[in-house]
């Protein structure tokens, strides 16, 4: 081999190594800053966080699993990948079985979501089981807030519920609650407990028999 064929062949090996040890560069450091993936605040915990960068190649099906979740935004840029996930409503929180209740009914127990998630939610759900939200709260528990400083719930029998206010009283509700007890409720309620002995509980389970009982 001639020196300029040979001078030549180096220089196209060295140029041809040059290259490659530039695309293994390139491709380690491609590979390391879109492995960066931050989460906008959500109320959700980094342990889950971490669960769902695992399977964000799969993000759509993981997430589906998990019904708490109202829907979730995936944004890529150059070297960062920001994931916003948006849960639905919370209603009340279950401290006996470490579980929060969500307005569409949907239950999670607290190992998804960061304590200050959990300590943002005011109403607590002091059911042995973890109450169920049926359709007659569904539709009249904002009413009874606007009458009521509600503190705490039970679910009682599988068929109606306890309020326990923030000044200790407890109102027993009836197993329906239709806007003919709503409307009662909102026009003598001040009434009924300035004029009555209510300092313990009111009693509204027989309320459609027109009976109703306080202490």
């Amino acid at each position: 081999m001639s020196f300029k064929n040979k001078y030549l062949f180096l220089s196209l090996l060295s140029i041809s190594v040059l290259l490659i040890i530039l695309v293994y560069i390139y491709l380690q450091l491609s590979n390391r800053t879109s492995s960066i993936i931050n989460f906008e605040e959500s109320g959700i915990n980094s342990n889950f966080e971490i669960e769902i960068t695992k399977n964000i190649n799969d993000i759509n099906d993981f997430i589906s699993n998990y019904p708490f979740i109202k829907s979730f935004n995936l944004k890529k840029r150059e070297f960062e990948s920001i994931i916003s996930i948006n849960l639905k409503i919370p209603f009340a929180k279950n401290n006996i079985n470490q579980e929060i209740i969500f307005k569409d009914s949907t239950i999670a127990s607290y190992n998804f979501f960061n304590q200050n998630f959990i300590n943002s939610i005011n109403l607590i759900d002091i059911s042995p089981n973890t109450l169920k939200i049926n359709s007659y709260l569904k539709k009249s528990f904002e009413e009874l807030q606007n009458i009521f400083d509600i503190n705490q719930i039970e679910y009682i029998d599988d068929r109606r519920y306890d309020l326990y206010l923030k000044d200790n009283t407890k109102v027993m509700l009836p197993k329906k609650i239709d806007q003919k007890l709503l409307i009662f409720l909102e026009n003598n309620y001040d009434l009924l407990k300035k004029n009555s002995n209510f300092e313990e509980y009111m009693d509204l389970r027989n309320f459609h028999e027109k009976t109703i009982r306080a202490k």
